[in-house]
């Protein structure tokens, strides 16, 4: 195994510990989101919060489609240099 295919196993590595902690996040935050309908200007403030949280959810999400995106990319990568060195190529 040269440095190449070695750089990536740890490039996958970190990218998958950092989608398992931002599902673990997210998992977290849709436990507080609550489905209630607010009515009266007394439980505003609830409402805040769950707007606060939405919001919180939406940008992990954004994150986490970003990280998938780079995580599929790594492997198509590893996987190329992988088969790149049994062939004897690289």
């Amino acid at each position: 195994m040269n440095g190449t295919f070695m750089s990536l196993v740890v490039f996958e590595a970190v990218l998958t510990a950092a989608a398992i902690v931002m599902f673990l996040y997210r998992g977290i935050l849709d436990m507080k989101e609550e489905d209630h309908i607010i009515l009266d200007n007394a439980e505003a403030h609830l409402a805040r919060e769950q707007d606060q949280i939405r919001h919180k959810v939406n940008v992990v999400s954004r994150y986490l489609r970003v990280v998938a995106v780079l995580w599929t990319v790594g492997l198509i990568a590893m996987l190329g240099v992988w088969v790149g060195q049994g062939l004897g190529v690289l």
